[in-house]
């Protein structure tokens, strides 16, 4: 038992303590300082060590334990990296002024996370007017710090980085988080760079946006017309509609908008930013008509077509604007740039109901459609206007023999997104109480025009329904067709149904319907069952009593 405690003893090395085991009938040895360098034990010395060797042995173990341990080995790399990287910290932490701060850059292990660091102060120092940009964006040890934050080789980087640069490109390739908290320190220049450098990149960051359209709207200087400009076509582009933003902006374009002479092209952008925004701001987009009309000697083909498509897209005429649309309304085809710019102003004047047929019947001729088959397949959403156009031809113009190709509206998705399914399911929950039985209602109808409708159903001039199959017996009969607008139907800032919306309802009437549309601002699926039913119990009768007057 002695021996193999001795010899179990001897592997622990050079260890200078020894481990005391707790179980019962175990040896315990006790470590002594005597100058003699002998051990002692009580229990040791009424055991008989079975020879010589073993004693020596277990000597020699005891013996070495006494011994002071040098630790010869070499710090790790991941410990020296450490104490490096700690050392950077407290020299970061230790700068007041930008030489002693930007000499900590000269350092060849400088992280990222330094780099966003030092970068970090010197906006607070600018921001404070402690130091000015200019003291330090063209210091070689600022550019090696936005080399770090955007990640890109140096050659890369000495060829993009020109004097020009400043602190929002650096913020604009930092880590969305860290940018997001830095970005009250800029100026409102710096600010939109970083939302122009976002929308050309394509990051969506949502941070970065919010902090970018909070920070911006409280700014006390006023966005001119191309500042307002830049920021409507990146919110476009990134699909960030920032209602208080977009507020901000066109009542500061209202303010600027006199002031401009003799540039059409940041109107244009403007107006075709708004259009795409779907943001009904009536007192801007009637500034802007007032503008074209009074600029019209400056104006380009182009920019009277853009207005056109956006008050269309809005469903929106400003007063005194139909010098514009009949402006618009005498294009011709070859003024345009490109085809498809040509079946968007057809579209937005069938919308607008100022269309004529040689309009439409160019946009269904063979050539035509060739032309917008030479750039490729032709989009889903301009074969869906193409039909919506074709349906209202053969409505308004059955003599026409020109008509839309068979294979341009095949294979066309016509369907709900996953909120509107939700959103008119509810509705069609609330019908069960109006229209019971199946025979009476006839759900998600498909036009073939482009579109389709969420419900079908017919009642008699007292709201009684009546079954679908009886309809074309009875004169006495309204056939209703529902349409559910969620939030996607609606325009922002004033809701209002989109101009799609009007164009589909014209063509349901022209079949002969009367439209039932349940704006989701009117009908909350989250009431009560009875009010949702008091509700298009209300909507139907005043469609069937304007009906009969």
């Amino acid at each position: 038992m002695l021996k193999y405690s001795g010899l179990m003893i001897l592997r622990l090395g050079s260890r200078n303590f020894l481990r005391n085991y707790s179980a019962t009938g175990a040896t315990i040895f006790k470590n002594t300082t005597e100058t003699s360098g002998t051990v002692t034990d009580k229990n040791a010395e009424e055991s008989a060590f079975p020879s010589k060797e073993g004693s020596g042995l277990l000597a020699a173990a005891f013996a070495s334990l006494n011994e002071v341990e040098v630790d010869n080995r070499k710090p790790s790399p991941k410990s020296f990296k450490q104490s490096k990287t700690q050392q950077i910290d407290g020299q970061i932490s230790k700068a007041n002024d930008i030489n002693s701060l930007l000499l900590v850059a000269e350092n060849p292990i400088v992280s990222r996370r330094h780099a966003l660091k030092m970068v970090s102060i010197l906006s607070e120092w600018s921001s404070a007017n402690k130091v000015n940009l200019a003291d330090f964006e063209k210091d070689p040890r600022f550019l090696k710090l936005c080399r770090i934050l955007a990640r890109t080789p140096a050659s890369q980087a000495m060829s993009s980085l020109t004097m020009a640069e400043d602190l929002s490109t650096v913020l604009g390739i930092t880590g969305d988080d860290e940018a997001a908290r830095l970005i009250a320190n800029l100026s409102l220049s710096q600010m939109i760079k970083v939302m122009k450098a976002l929308q050309q990149k394509g990051r969506r960051s949502t941070p970065l946006l919010r902090a970018l359209s909070f920070n911006i709207t409280k700014q006390s200087e006023q966005l001119d017309l191309k500042k307002s400009a830049d920021l409507l076509f990146s919110m476009a582009s990134l699909n960030f509609p920032d209602p208080l933003l977009l507020d901000r902006i066109c009542s500061d374009t209202i303010d600027c908008l006199p002031s401009n002479e003799d540039k059409p092209a940041v109107i244009n952008s403007i107006i075709v930013s708004l259009g795409l925004l779907k943001h009904r701001h009536e007192a801007v987009l009637t500034a802007l008509s007032e503008w074209l009309q009074s600029h019209r000697h400056i104006c380009r083909v182009g920019d009277i077509a853009s207005a056109v498509v956006t008050f269309a897209t809005l469903d929106f005429i400003p007063p005194q604007a139909d010098s514009i649309i009949e402006a618009a309304s005498r294009l011709k085809e070859e003024e345009m740039a490109k085809a498809s710019s040509w079946l968007d102003l057809v579209y937005a004047l069938l919308i607008l109901e100022r269309v004529e047929q040689h309009h439409l019947v160019s946009t269904l001729q063979p050539d035509f459609i060739d032309k917008l088959l030479s750039s490729g397949e032709i989009p889903i959403p301009s074969r869906r206007k193409l039909m919506s156009i074709d349906a209202y031809v053969g409505l308004k113009f059955p003599s026409n023999k020109i008509r839309l190709a068979e294979d341009i509206s095949v294979g066309v998705p016509i369907m709900h997104t996953k909120e509107k399914v939700l959103y008119v399911q509810s509705i069609m929950d609330t019908f069960k109480s109006l229209v019971s039985a199946e025979t009476f209602l006839r759900r998600d109808c498909q036009t073939g025009m482009g579109f389709l409708y969420d419900a079908e159903f017919a009642v008699d001039s007292k709201c009684h329904p009546v079954p679908l199959d009886k309809v074309d017996k009875r004169n006495d009969v309204h056939r209703i067709a529902v349409l559910g607008l969620d939030y996607h139907d609606m325009s922002r800032g004033t809701a209002h149904p989109l101009g799609t919306i009007r164009l589909y309802e014209h063509l349901l009437t022209l079949k002969g319907y009367k439209v039932l549309k349940i704006p989701y601002t009117e009908f909350n699926p989250k009431d009560k069952l009875v009010t949702r039913v008091q509700y298009i119990e209300s909507r139907l009768k005043e469609l069937v009593r304007q009906s009969r007057s």
